[in-house]
């Protein structure tokens, strides 16, 4: 988008101000005119700057310095979980760290605290992103429509307020979430447009939650539009001309709501 305009069109439109008496004489029009061309094509030189610095289409420096008038620099303290020993398990601890032997700056639980660490966002459109979302929270836009539309500018448009009441939201992305973006997850509920004092919960996963209504699920919900047969291994199950063999529509029951809170200034 360009804020420009012309450098003949900014001086005639001071030109049309001079009062009548005067506009009988050309040699003193033709020197306005001269005049307030220059300035207007000094004008010219910095009046493409506002596009540079727009949210929707600046990138590098320019989008930091639009984060930095937000107050949302591109880096941020994070908590930084120490690896540990041990065997992985669904605890609903989405900080915990478990490796093997030998890995490397692994320690035994509970024998080195939990440290911090800056979390940079270098990725423009992912902190394009967080600029978005940032706005609503500027404006201070508390309200379920804004914090639905806030919810799908991170996530997509599946995303989802699950639940709210009794001092808390839950959020749930409606998708398994990438590497990058799991990596950014203590980061989220500090923009996220919600009032003082309201906690953000996260539900996470691809499928429904358990419930009545549009948009909830109940048992019985097709997950895999052709699943396979398949050993304890992984490995597929043929026939003897080694075609696969297919299962047809693949169900299972909804989830119940999970919430998990991400601990956004916190590692405990």
């Amino acid at each position: 988008m360009s804020y420009c305009r012309t450098p003949a069109d900014m001086a005639e439109e001071r030109i049309d101000r001079v009062l009548t008496q005067y506009r009988e004489s050309p040699n003193l029009l033709f020197v306005m005119r001269t005049y307030l061309k220059k300035a207007a094509e000094a004008i010219n030189t910095i009046c493409d700057l506002p596009s540079f610095f727009d949210i929707e289409t600046a990138v590098g420096e320019q989008l930091t310095f639009v984060g930095k008038r937000l107050g949302w620099p591109r880096c941020h303290c994070v908590c930084s979980v120490q690896p540990v020993f041990g065997f992985s398990c669904d605890s609903g601890n989405i900080f915990e760290n478990i490796v093997g032997f030998c890995e490397p700056n692994s320690s035994w639980d509970d024998c080195e605290s939990q440290g911090f660490a800056d979390l940079c966002i270098n990725d423009d459109e992912m902190y394009r992103k967080f600029l978005k979302v940032r706005r609503y929270q500027m404006l201070s836009f508390f309200d379920l429509t804004s914090l639905a539309e806030a919810t799908k500018v991170f996530f997509g448009p599946q995303a989802r307020v699950l639940d709210s009441g009794n001092g808390r939201v839950v959020i749930a992305p409606g998708r398994e979430l990438s590497a990058p973006e799991m990596a950014l997850i203590q980061l989220y509920p500090r923009v996220i447009p919600v009032a003082a004092g309201i906690n953000i919960r996260f539900h996470f996963g691809p499928l429904h939650v358990f419930g009545f209504g549009d948009g909830w699920g109940g048992f019985c919900e097709p997950y895999d539009a052709q699943g396979t047969l398949g050993t304890e291994n992984g490995d597929e199950i043929g026939t003897e001309n080694g075609d696969v063999i297919g299962t047809g529509v693949l169900t299972r029951d909804a989830e119940w709501m999970c919430e998990i809170d991400v601990k956004p200034y916190d590692c405990m």
